[in-house]
């Protein structure tokens, strides 16, 4: 028997909803793996990225495969479209967590240093709003909420201002010492990672709010 047109919809949505819980897994362990100096589980997010990429590849395909066999309009057109590049900004903090992993391993088997208590308090905090953004992101496709994704935008710029507070603690010791450049270095890169997923579980709530209301002006919030 063929799947109909919204038994396909359902489908591929509740296969977008696996990556995205994949995803948030992957954040986790690669956070844990800094915090914890753990190198089996920065290993393990390495490893398993490959099970992220085999989603993006199958929901790319199935969102093709929908609109070429029945060419959806209006909101399901949008439904598809935004689970499209939902997809793509999940495959990018997967890899992104891939780059955190990788530099945790490089921190603590390479460099063989170790972040100061106060700097990774910042991390800590700065990874936890990160986290709740990307939850809240998923979440509002999920539940088709516009104003929980409306407000994701206002919570990213708690990230903004923990990495400003970071890159004070950073820049205001004085220390010229190796290890120290190499702290700063690999912290300030860190940060960036983390920055970096915000803006794309940002991204994620701006697909949620066009998909469910067609106003493109969330893509330009100037306007």
């Amino acid at each position: 028997m063929r799947k109909t047109f919204h038994e396909k919809l359902d489908e591929v949505t509740e296969d977008l909803l696996k990556m995205g819980s994949l995803v948030q897994h992957t954040f986790n362990n690669a956070m844990n793996a800094v915090i914890n100096n753990d190198m089996e589980l920065a290993q393990k997010v390495i490893d398993d990225d490959s099970k992220i990429d085999d989603y993006d590849i199958m929901i790319e395909e199935k969102c093709m495969v929908i609109q070429a066999e029945h060419q959806p309009v209006a909101v399901d057109l949008r439904l598809i479209h935004s689970i499209f590049i939902i997809n793509i900004h999940l495959e990018r903090i997967g890899d992104i967590c891939v780059s955190i992993a990788k530099l945790a391993k490089r921190l603590y088997l390479k460099e063989k240093i170790s972040i100061d208590k106060n700097i990774l308090d910042l991390l800590i905090e700065m990874g936890n709003v990160v986290k709740t953004i990307l939850d809240k992101a998923l979440k509002a496709f999920r539940n088709k909420d516009v104003k929980l994704a409306l407000r994701l935008e206002q919570m990213d710029d708690t990230i903004d201002a923990l990495q400003k507070a970071l890159y004070n603690k950073l820049y205001s010791t004085h220390a010229k010492d190796e290890n120290y450049i190499k702290i700063v270095t690999n912290v300030s890169l860190l940060s960036r990672y983390l920055e970096r997923i915000g803006d794309n579980s940002v991204n994620i709530g701006e697909r949620v709010v066009y998909f469910l209301t067609g106003d493109f002006k969330v893509f330009h919030s100037e306007l």
